[in-house]
């Protein structure tokens, strides 16, 4: 625990910089996406962006502290109106660690790689969503989830991904 709590410290003004200007825009983020990204919806389904800025930090920054910013992005996701509080905080804390972790074995310098991987993620990111609050009581069709709900997220997100990933890339670089 004490060798986690010392890779997340900063360790210079420029990695101060890096949580400041990463707080900045999740928090931005997170207004966007509760005000002005609702009226975006398509199919009932909007972008989640702080799920994009997830996976975009991961795969950039490769180190525990994509941990961090996903159990705070998936602890607003909560707050923001989920139906089951935590869930997208422990979803978006995995996705961070997944991210971290495949990192080191990409070339993640190109936004396609991080297109790909939001796209990717979002799918069982989006049916896990669905099994904990539909699925588990016993509502909900699985294939009309799975075509008019999971696959458009992903796709949506997929696109939204070309508008968030340089904005994160130029912070984290």
């Amino acid at each position: 625990m004490k060798m986690l709590a010392t890779r997340m410290q900063p360790k210079s003004n420029s990695s101060l910089l890096l949580w400041v200007l990463m707080a900045v825009l999740i928090f931005l983020v997170t207004v966007l996406q509760t005000t002005v990204v609702q009226g975006l919806e398509i199919f009932h389904v909007v972008p989640n962006l702080l799920f994009i800025v997830v996976v975009c930090f991961g795969l950039l920054q490769g180190d525990y502290s994509a941990l961090f910013v996903g159990m705070i992005c998936g602890l607003l996701l909560d707050f923001a109106g989920s139906r089951i509080i935590g869930i997208n905080t422990l979803l978006c804390t995995y996705v961070g660690y997944a991210c971290a972790g495949i990192s080191d074995n990409l070339y993640n310098r190109n936004a396609f790689v991080s297109m790909l991987f939001v796209f990717l993620f979002t799918i069982p990111y989006e049916l896990l969503i669905y099994i904990f609050n539909f699925s588990i009581w016993g509502r909900g069709a699985f294939v009309f989830a799975l075509f008019c709900k999971i696959l458009p997220a992903a796709i949506y997100n997929f696109l939204f991904t070309v508008l968030l990933d340089p904005i994160v890339r130029k912070i984290v670089d």
